[in-house]
């Protein structure tokens, strides 16, 4: 018998008529104001004017978040503007870097330190204003985890977690992620398979959380490639947001593994976007992952249709049905070094994926992943 812990689940409205509700919400958490945390997209679109008239009156601020993912003074930035408004509610509209700025917003605004002071755990958050989140992406699942990115002054992909990062409410609209390019539409979709399968296989798994993760995956293998190829199917986008959120709640109770080590690796060296480097990370890490282990992975090869030695091939299959490689054109790094990226795979924020992999990688071990994980971004750019 094993025991276990699972978290919080915050109320989730789905459809996109539920945002018509928006001021009643607001109103409901006690909120008499709302600071709009959002995205470039959503700002030069219609959908933060639709948002705001459904508050009904409640006055509101907006921070609009830079491209890239979030840095502690953008969080910082966003809280000072936050903090000017009263009693808020903090509504987070955009990707999974905007929804962690909006979470951290609502942690840091509660207490007088800037985000700095809560990195790694390092102090205890001093409680948190109300937070809604709004996807508009389908990837992450943000909206129901407790774990935030953020980077450092220095440039490192650090991170955040607590209860207090839980969104309170959140909506899923599948018509405000119809006009997501086709590139971002796969790295993200691809990302939540990638949170999807190392939920179900890595140490901390338990039965419920890995029943979540495989519905997840199995909606990713039906949906993702229907969402690149006819952006406006609104079936396929509401499933690819619940695929998402069921792949945010497994992590947010199982963790991450290796393919996750190594992408923050390569976010922290090389800026590569979040989906992007997880995925690579996961193909250059899979066949490694198996030997040992074929058995933890039967229940996710039979949502392949295939048998656990033949996961490599069918995740890459996946890959050329979602059109990956559109998500890796414009991508500009120099020479990626093996010794670099396995020096950061070993960094104090990247040791609880490294440790929760379904086996974990010794110094000998994480060289060879580096350098297979170089070899991998090397063929899909040639």
């Amino acid at each position: 018998m094993t025991a276990y812990e699972l978290g919080r689940v915050p109320r989730i409205l789905v459809g996109g008529e539920m945002v018509k509700g928006l001021g009643t919400l607001v109103r409901g958490l006690s909120g008499k104001s709302v600071a709009f945390v959002v995205d470039g997209a959503v700002a030069r679109g219609e959908y933060l004017e639709h948002l705001q008239r459904a508050l009904g009156g409640i006055p509101s601020a907006t921070y609009l978040v830079p491209p890239g993912e979030p840095t502690v003074e953008v969080v910082n930035e966003a809280a000072t503007m936050a903090r000017g408004l009263t009693e808020p509610v903090v509504i987070g509209v955009g990707g999974g870097s905007t929804l962690d700025t909006a979470k951290q917003v609502g942690g840091v605004i509660a207490a007088h330190y800037p985000i700095e002071h809560y990195l790694l755990c390092a102090n205890p958050w001093g409680g948190h204003r109300p937070i809604i989140a709004i996807p508009t992406t389908a990837g992450t699942g943000s909206e129901v985890t407790r774990t935030c990115i953020v980077s450092d002054a220095e440039g490192r992909k650090m991170w955040t977690w607590g209860d207090e990062l839980l969104p309170d409410v959140v909506i899923l609209d599948p018509a405000v992620s119809a006009t997501m390019p086709a590139w971002v539409t796969a790295s993200t979709g691809l990302d939540a398979l990638v949170h999807a399968l190392e939920a179900a296989t890595g140490q901390r798994r338990n039965p419920i959380s890995k029943g979540i993760a495989l519905h997840a995956i199995r909606l990713v293998i039906r949906y993702l490639p229907t969402a690149v190829r006819e952006p406006g199917n609104l079936v396929a986008r509401q499933g690819m947001q619940e695929a998402a959120l069921l792949a945010g709640m497994a992590i947010d109770n199982c963790g991450t593994g290796i393919a996750h080590n190594i992408g923050h690796a390569l976010g922290t060296l090389y800026h590569i976007p979040h989906g992007i480097a997880v995925t690579v990370a996961l193909e250059a890490a899979l066949p490694w992952n198996l030997q040992g282990n074929a058995a933890v992975y039967t229940e996710v090869a039979e949502c392949f249709g295939v048998r656990p030695e033949d996961l490599p091939r069918a995740f890459q299959g996946l890959l050329e049905a979602s059109g990956f490689a559109t998500a890796l054109q414009g991508i500009q790094v120099e020479a990626m070094n093996a010794d670099d990226l396995a020096t950061a795979m070993q960094a104090p924020e990247n040791q609880p994926m490294l440790k929760n992999n379904v086996q974990v990688a010794d110094q000998v071990a994480i060289l060879q992943l580096a350098e297979r994980t170089v070899k991998v971004w090397q063929s899909h750019r040639s």
